[in-house]
């Protein structure tokens, strides 16, 4: 079917690339083809709804109507897709009128176990826990969803303690309103995890993944400087020129700057005070690149102390007083 796109006009093909940048978790969104040529085509002269029955004819999406919803689906959509665990549930059902939707993780709102398939009706009863998926209700709530079998929904719920344990104390957030920013990606999970470590201290407080503090405490490159007598200035300077070097705050990267201090004799606020004091100012601290300029600098100093004269006026030359002579009258003639 995939080589079937070729036969499309370009204008339908780059309608269906943008639809997966618009398409919920489940690969669906609403056939309002005003709003998606506002989206997708602002400045072009498309006509969106002849170019998605054109895709619908070779079986790239579906188009139908449920619950009085006009629904595009992507029909591979979740088979090439890894939707961001914080994406909120589709809002829209499949052509047969059912809602796909997952538990949440309480602390992170992260999702739980595998999908829960439910009609309209109990959509609102799953949101608000009340009816069959009040905590009271909740074992038969589950059992009378489109899970698989118990032995699955066993694991999940080893799955969900373990996340439950694991996760973020600082995000409450509606289950609905669980959107990732990130969404608009056809694939969110291949994001460059870099970005998300910017925190000049090293530290990632991310909902997801974090450790609970109980059992983990997080290492702060700052307080271990500040903790081995560097000023809080010198602390904070001294992580900005590193932060611009692109030096990793970690745990290791501070042993090893103590380790170099101590291997030049000197203290680590001496060793961050003679990085920072360079006109070219060092992100990190080497003895062997102290020892290399410690000589040269104190030769030049006691050079310069020892050619500097006592008197200032010696050096520059100023005139000497002499006492006053009184004048004296010299008699004889001139020869």
């Amino acid at each position: 079917m995939n080589e079937d796109i070729i036969e499309l006009p370009y204008e339908a093909r780059l309608l269906f690339i943008g639809l997966w940048t618009l398409a919920d978790r489940e690969g669906r969104l609403e056939n309002r083809p005003k709003k998606i040529k506002m989206s997708l085509f602002p400045a072009d002269d498309i006509n969106v709804a002849e170019q998605l029955e054109n895709i619908s004819k070779f079986g790239f999406i579906e188009l139908y109507n449920a619950d009085g919803i006009d629904v595009i689906h992507i029909v591979n959509f979740v088979k090439h897709q890894n939707p961001h665990g914080l994406e909120k549930d589709s809002e829209l059902p499949d052509r047969n009128g059912i809602y796909t939707v997952y538990e949440r993780n309480p602390k992170n709102k992260t999702i739980v176990g595998k999908p829960i398939q439910l009609n309209k009706a109990d959509l609102k009863h799953f949101y608000d826990k009340t009816g069959p998926f009040a905590p009271q209700n909740t074992g038969s709530a589950v059992e009378n969803s489109y899970q698989d079998n118990e032995s699955n929904h066993a694991n999940s719920s080893g799955n969900t303690q373990e996340q439950l344990d694991n996760g973020s104390k600082t995000v409450y957030i509606s289950d609905q309103n669980a959107l990732n920013p990130e969404s608009f990606n056809l694939n969110p999970d291949s994001l460059n995890p870099e970005t998300f470590n910017q925190n000049p201290e090293g530290n990632n407080n991310s909902a997801v993944g974090e450790v609970d503090s109980s059992t983990q405490t997080k290492f702060s490159f700052k307080n271990a400087l500040k903790k081995n007598g560097v000023p809080e200035k010198d602390a904070a300077e001294f992580l900005q020129v590193r932060k611009a070097k692109k030096a990793q705050n970690t745990e290791n990267a501070f042993e090893a700057l103590l380790n170099e201090a101590q291997k030049a004799g000197i203290t680590l606020q001496q060793a961050v005070e003679y990085c920072l004091k360079r006109q070219n100012p060092w992100g990190a601290f080497k003895a062997s690149w102290y020892l290399n300029e410690k000589p040269e600098m104190t030769t030049g100093q006691q050079s310069n102390h020892q050619s500097l004269p006592r008197n200032v006026n010696d050096q520059w030359g100023a005139p000497k007083k002499y006492e006053p002579v009184a004048h004296t009258a010299v008699k004889g003639e001139l020869i």
